[in-house]
């Protein structure tokens, strides 16, 4: 036998057990392939993943993710997925990933259970595992400037949550009084300008500026959060005296109307961007607001107000003439409010969009000193304006009071007069179900420790209010709704 025949026979005893092999394979394969499509598949399809599972929720939050283990029926899951309490939203899906986009913020302080039964797989109808999470949204929780006993010129955080059990908590000590703060948008801190009582006579001119953890947990579970009243100062007064001060809200910038102690010229706006130095912007102060993106910066000036960039992407600067000031803007940034003059010497408030499109929402003879957005659908504006009122004397007055008005019917319902006291705050909670507001008994300055409020009175008391909101129905031409009392205090503001 020749070496070639060898070769063959040696190749085709190879190729023979090569075949066998792969037959075996075949076979093996085939009877686990045949097991499966009698028994089907024996994995069951079970939600992977949660994203809001034992998860606290703000106003931030916005969607949910749900993932699926297996190819998943969607029109089951879209039946059968409930919330309760009710939390409408839209669903969309990315292969086995459901997104939930929420229609409206929920409402705080609520705990929310989420369950899916009955839904099956899309080749078959064997069911899901039924699956069932928790989770909840934050506190209704304020911040406030006290006024009594040891909570005087204190930043005091109030939990109402539980309305039969409030929880306080004092967050800054006694020697700083607080003149203003403004909450970051986590509401884990919160900035707010104070100035040292020891310090007679320079009382204002030494206000600097310091943030304070509040010790909430908005983290996800598991991290640490740190302990509530750690105070950082963020701003001193070696050269400039601090006049006021915003925050953006987003947190990004801070915005301080600053004078040279050495020379009162030398005024005007600095910015502090996203823990950057302070640098001045070269444009003089006044009454000023910050866009939510702390992009631009909105000041009352001579003739108009000016919108000036705090940012490389913030646009160029802009003067719109014939405006008093501005009053904000919705939470998008896409809207903004304006007080305009008129040449009938009454006022109006104009919003206007970012393609400059304007819409005159009311007019009216006397001062309009603020409005906030309604956040659910930002299609209603709550006002606080002034009417003059003739008191049993004959003598008239200012008297403030809030109004809602429907931004596409321009509708106009007033709500509430706030008597004895002009320069009330209002502050809009972030599920837009209630107002705080304060009102404040007011006295002439007899001592260099006196609280003052922004027209240099002194403060003899004060009192901070909740107000539910209705809800507003056409045919409504007149609403009562009674505020409660809260807390001895001025100058309060919602959490995030």
């Amino acid at each position: 036998m020749t070496n070639s025949s060898k070769k063959t026979q040696s190749l085709l005893k190879e190729l023979k057990l090569f075949d066998w092999i792969a037959l075996g394979c075949i076979v093996i394969l085939s009877l686990t392939l045949g097991v499966v499509l009698v028994r089907g598949e024996q994995i069951p399809l079970r939600v992977s993943y949660f994203s809001w599972s034992g998860k606290k929720i703000g106003l931030q939050d916005k969607a949910f993710r749900i993932t699926f283990n297996r190819p998943v029926d969607k029109d089951s899951v879209e039946k059968y997925l409930s919330i309760e309490p009710p939390l409408s939203g839209k669903m969309s899906w990315q292969g086995r990933q459901l997104t939930y986009t929420l229609d409206n913020p929920p409402i705080y302080g609520t705990n929310y259970q989420i369950k899916l039964q009955n839904a099956h797989r899309i080749y078959d109808q064997e069911p899901i595992e039924p699956f069932v999470s928790l989770f909840s949204t934050r506190d209704r929780t304020f911040a406030y400037i006290g006024i009594t006993e040891e909570e005087r010129g204190r930043l005091i955080l109030y939990n109402i949550t539980d309305a039969n059990q409030p929880k306080k908590t004092i967050l800054t000590p006694l020697d700083l009084i607080i003149t203003n703060f403004r909450i970051y948008p986590n509401g884990n801190k919160i900035l707010f300008s104070a100035y040292e009582p020891s310090l007679r006579g320079k009382t204002l001119v030494n206000q600097q500026l310091y943030t304070v953890t509040t010790g909430l947990q908005v983290s996800p579970n598991g991290v640490e959060m740190p302990q509530a009243g750690r105070l950082k100062r963020i701003l001193g007064t070696k050269d400039y005296q601090n006049l006021s001060f915003d925050l953006s809200r987003n947190g990004q910038s801070i915005v301080i109307w600053r004078i040279n102690h050495k020379n009162p010229a030398d005024s005007g706006l600095w910015v502090i961007s996203d823990g950057q130095k302070p640098r001045p912007l070269g444009v003089p102060g006044g009454d000023f607001v910050i866009s939510p993106d702390g992009k631009r910066v909105v000041i009352s000036q001579r003739g108009g107000v000016g919108i000036v960039p705090l940012t490389s992407d913030g646009g160029s600067s802009e003067f719109l003439t014939g405006y008093e000031k501005s009053l904000g803007f919705s939470a998008n940034g896409k809207q903004m409010l304006l007080v305009r003059d008129n040449r009938d010497y009454t006022r109006s408030l104009i919003l206007i969009n970012r393609n400059k499109k304007k819409q005159e929402l009311f007019r009216t003879l006397y001062p309009i000193i603020d409005c906030e957005f309604e956040p659910r659908e930002e299609k209603l504006l709550y006002c606080l304006k002034t009417d003059l009122v003739e008191d049993k004397k004959g003598k008239y007055r200012e008297e403030p009071f809030l109004s809602v008005i429907d931004m596409e019917k321009t509708v106009d319902f007033p709500l509430l007069a706030l008597p004895n006291y002009r320069d009330v705050q209002l502050s809009m909670s972030p599920d837009g179900v209630a107002l705080l507001f304060d009102q404040v008994a007011t006295t002439v300055p007899k001592s260099t420790n006196d609280l003052i409020t922004s027209e240099q009175q002194a403060i003899a008391d004060g009192q901070v209010w909740l107000l539910p909101l209705p809800e507003l129905k056409e045919s409504d031409k007149t609403l009562k709704i009674k505020p409660e009392e809260l807390e001895i205090g001025f100058k309060p503001q919602w959490l995030p």
